[in-house]
């Protein structure tokens, strides 16, 4: 059974920027993910041969389209990759019908291909349009339509939803995501968007600074990441230096944070007494209300608070009074129980942490 295969080990200095990174994409989407300047776009125009690199290769199929140490590189026309970039890219002085038609291969059936891409992108109707007369989401589907129809044995999707509004983004993530079902070959669609990632990977590779900081399937990169500087990237409030003060007590461990002990679930990458990371998003850092005893229920004052979207951000120093390594965690409370129970800087209150929402990082 064949499956189209994507490898690659580049590198690539600018000045004091410098890029390594490596992979290995089979018939998936392999988002990567990072903020701007980490290099993602650039590992695609090393990939595609827009930008030469310094050294390493790219393998598709096993054949090397660029081969530092062996002096290969293959002109861009002869990759057979489809580059779809975010600023739509199509032919203004062509059609919608025209657009589409020109990366067709030799002895398709011209209109028939037209017609199915017009058909799937919705864009029936608007066949003889000039892109002028079209919105930012029909030319984005049109530069879709016409990079698929050239038949690549590999897609390149940088960062191409960016300048669309949320409502077109959404229904071309739709839109996409159905695609997915239909291709078999790999993809690489570079964002820093992450809902983009988690609706339409397959794999997650975290970037920073031009270094592949992890990578690994979708769901286990979001839920819990492997290292610290993921977990701080993908948006987890609350990322504290442990110490593994005890090892495995059915299933669970005890650390040291600061003054404080606390039971999360075994990791058996850390041994006792090894330095390790706990990590709790702020939505999972809870408020003892009911009186109930629970695990990991810590004593603390309330530092600050602002609002956000609807809710508030409360950021509470934890531990008793007078210790100097104390531990300050973020969390969010909304409204209503801000008011009810009085919460203001200053006020002492009691907060648990659910063993199940916490884990541990390198």
């Amino acid at each position: 059974w064949y499956r189209p295969m994507l490898e690659f080990e580049l590198e690539k200095r600018y000045g004091a920027f410098s890029l390594r990174v490596a992979g290995r994409v089979e018939q998936e989407w392999l988002v990567l993910l990072a903020p701007s300047g980490a290099g993602k776009s650039l590992t695609l125009n090393l990939i595609s041969g827009i930008v030469q690199p310094d050294a390493g290769y790219v393998r598709m199929d096993g054949e090397s389209m660029f081969d530092h140490a062996l002096g290969v590189s293959l002109p861009i026309r002869n990759r057979r990759i489809g580059y779809l970039f975010q600023d739509y890219a199509v032919f203004p002085h062509l059609t919608v019908a025209a657009n589409i038609a020109y990366g067709l291969p030799a002895g398709v059936d011209v209109r028939a291909a037209v017609e199915q891409w017009v058909r799937f992108f919705r864009l029936e109707g608007r066949e003889q349009a000039f892109p002028r007369e079209l919105s930012g989401g029909q030319k984005q589907r049109v530069a879709l339509a016409r990079t698929l129809a050239s038949e690549p044995s590999l897609l390149l999707l940088d960062e191409p939803f960016s300048a669309l509004d949320r409502r077109t983004r959404e229904e071309l993530h739709g839109e996409m995501a159905q695609l997915k079902q239909r291709l078999s070959l790999p993809v690489i669609l570079v964002t820093h968007d992450f809902v983009e990632a988690q609706m339409l990977g397959d794999r997650v590779a975290v970037l920073e600074e031009g270094r592949v900081l992890e990578v690994g399937e979708k769901d286990r990169i979001f839920a819990h990441p492997s290292r610290h500087e993921t977990a701080r990237f993908l948006g987890v409030d609350n990322v504290l230096p442990v110490t593994i003060a005890a090892n495995a007590h059915e299933g669970d461990t005890t650390v040291h944070c600061g003054g404080l002990g606390l039971r999360v679930k075994a990791d058996p990458r850390f041994a006792c007494g090894a330095a390790a990371y706990l990590c709790i998003h702020a939505a999972d850092v809870r408020l003892l209300l009911d009186g109930k005893p629970r695990p990991n229920t810590l004593l603390a004052t309330v530092d600050g608070i602002r609002p956000y979207g609807g809710s508030n951000r409360v950021r509470v120093r934890a531990g008793p009074d007078g210790v100097e390594d104390a531990t300050y965690l973020e969390m969010v409370v909304d409204d209503y129980v801000l008011g009810r129970h009085g919460i203001a800087p200053g006020k002492a209150v009691k907060i648990w942490l659910p063993a199940e929402k916490l884990f541990l990082c390198e």
